[in-house]
């Protein structure tokens, strides 16, 4: 009898770690094909790379706004970097003006299409 209780936690176990693996591997499938900032409206919810020109807005409180493809409410999506995370971000004016891709997340905020950037490996020159 403890043979076959140690065998279903065994089997448990592996089934935990194939279905983290799975779902690691599925985001890992959603950052590799990059999709328009115009196209970002569609996907929100999932995790995906979205590529466009920079316009960064530094704000008085410490966050900072990367705007891609427009500016403000214009913009098809927008990255953000609270003021917690900005000591993380170095050198970001060097990214104004270029193309870049932003990974992570799609939600909305004010009914737009916007990435919270935690980490600098979420952003990317191209």
């Amino acid at each position: 009898m403890g043979l076959a209780k140690m065998s279903t936690k065994t089997l448990t176990k592996t089934l935990i770690s194939l279905a983290l693996l799975s779902a690691s591997l599925a985001g890992t499938a959603a950052f590799a094909d990059p999709i328009a900032s115009q196209d970002a409206v569609r996907y929100i919810g999932e995790t995906a790379t979205v590529t466009g020109r920079a316009t960064l807005t530094f704000m008085p409180s410490g966050e900072i706004y990367i705007d891609l493809d427009g500016r403000n409410d214009s913009a098809p999506l927008s990255g953000f970097i609270s003021r917690w995370n900005r000591p993380r971000f170095q050198d970001m004016s060097a990214l104004n003006g270029k193309e870049i891709a932003l990974s992570g997340r799609i939600d909305t905020f004010r009914g737009r299409p916007e990435i919270v950037l935690q980490d600098p490996g979420q952003i990317a020159a191209k």
